[in-house]
């Protein structure tokens, strides 16, 4: 007795199309640029109390201009030079800014190396 099985692939729907806003998205950085607003604000969460006084120059810093692919992707920029895009809310932390996606073309940002950010700003002191 022979049993025939149907191996065609039929499409399936897992989930449903929606509109991308920096609003509304769950992309690591309109769903977490939250956490960083605290600035200027007199509160600042354990992970950015170390961010506060940073030295206006760090060994080794870079200075990267943003180029017209990477407007409103710090994700980008943290993988670039950290290997790490959910690293996005360092470079915010660092050059003070307060929403990621008002990111313009040829906007100069400071980028520590990430020893320094390592050893000196998430590393937990009083």
């Amino acid at each position: 007795m022979t049993t025939k099985f149907d191996l065609d692939l039929k499409p399936t729907l897992y989930s449903k199309q929606v509109e991308q806003s920096s609003y509304v998205s769950k992309h690591h950085m309109s769903s977490n640029c939250h956490l960083y607003n605290y600035i200027g604000s007199g509160y600042l969460p354990m992970f950015l109390k170390n961010f506060v006084n940073i030295p206006d120059y760090v060994e080794n810093e870079i200075l990267h201009v943003v180029t017209s692919n990477e407007v409103n992707r710090l994700d980008l920029i943290a993988w670039k030079y950290y290997q790490n895009p959910e690293l996005f809310w360092v470079i915010m932390a660092v050059n003070n800014i307060l929403n990621p996606f008002e990111i313009k073309e040829n906007t100069v940002l400071r980028i520590l190396p990430l020893s320094y950010i390592e050893y000196n700003l998430l590393r937990y002191s009083d």
